[in-house]
């Protein structure tokens, strides 16, 4: 289904809100938790990939918990990368630890590609530990490698240096460049 754009932002309307055009929801923030179950129920209706992007985007609010477990289902169930891509990317601005083992599942698979790179991200970013182990390993995946270095260096922990310095080397200059950025961050710990 093509979203109605006119009946969506009349619901939204209807609970205090005046917008006047469908690219507003891209416009809420921490203060909006009562549009979650709204958007939702849009997001599952929908069937536009486009639409449903929209609206996985403007769930990307950090505190939007309450949208987390949905937004990992639309992951689990589309074939779509950049759209999975784009959910990950929402779930790292959500950073919602209740689900980080539904997290460490999807990054540990890598039938989901690079659609799983802001969801490495966001483990690093919520440093969480029990993912450590599975992010080391996955800078043995080249197509991760970066984002990996990049969640890596959100953990704190000055030991990981010695395991992200020979991607100062690698073949890939942003991976380079990430890995130099990495280290000089947690240079700063020591």
């Amino acid at each position: 289904m093509k979203i109605d754009n006119k009946k969506l932002l009349d619901e939204i309307n209807s609970l205090g809100y005046s917008m006047t055009s469908l690219s507003d929801i891209m416009k809420i923030g921490k203060n909006d938790k009562k549009l979650i179950p709204l958007l939702i129920e849009w997001l599952k209706k929908a069937t536009v990939i486009g639409d449903k992007e929209l609206i996985v985007r403007s769930l990307g609010v950090k505190g939007f918990s309450d949208a987390s477990n949905a937004l990992l289902d639309e992951f689990e169930t589309s074939d779509k990368m950049m759209y999975k891509w784009a959910i990950g990317n929402s779930l790292l601005n959500i950073q919602d630890k209740s689900t980080k083992d539904r997290l460490i599942r999807i990054a540990s698979d890598n039938s989901h590609g690079m659609s799983r790179q802001m969801i490495i991200v966001a483990l690093g970013k919520m440093k969480i530990e029990e993912a450590l182990p599975i992010l080391i390993s996955l800078l043995e995946d080249n197509q991760e490698v970066g984002h990996v270095i990049s969640a890596l260096s959100y953990y704190r922990k000055p030991d990981l240096i010695e395991v992200i310095k020979p991607y100062t080397n690698h073949n890939e200059k942003w991976v380079q460049k990430e890995a130099n950025k990495a280290i000089k961050k947690l240079e700063k710990l020591q």
